[in-house]
């Protein structure tokens, strides 16, 4: 029993690390976001950038559509997910 304990944490132990080094490298670049941002949304990108609210990066896309709207998009940088952008009035 003693040594089934004695492998049981180092492993469990690396499997944790081996995940967080895994969503360390799924992190989305601003060129992919921007990429992503034009299959979903054709136009032209007027301005991208990357900013960090709350510890968090966050990758902010305007695109200028096809009919002459503009498209704010914010991306998740650490999951690639589109967010609702909170619009400040």
């Amino acid at each position: 029993m003693m040594s089934t304990r004695k492998i049981t944490l180092p492993l469990a132990l690396l499997l944790l690390a081996l995940s967080a080094a895994g969503q360390a490298e799924r992190r989305t670049s601003l060129e992919d976001a921007v990429s992503e941002a034009r299959d979903r949304y054709p136009g032209r990108v007027i301005s991208a950038e990357t900013r960090r609210n709350n510890g968090r990066d966050s990758h902010r896309i305007r695109i200028l559509t096809d009919d002459g709207r503009v498209k704010r998009l914010n991306v998740d940088a650490e999951s690639g997910r589109f967010e609702r952008r909170k619009r400040n009035r």
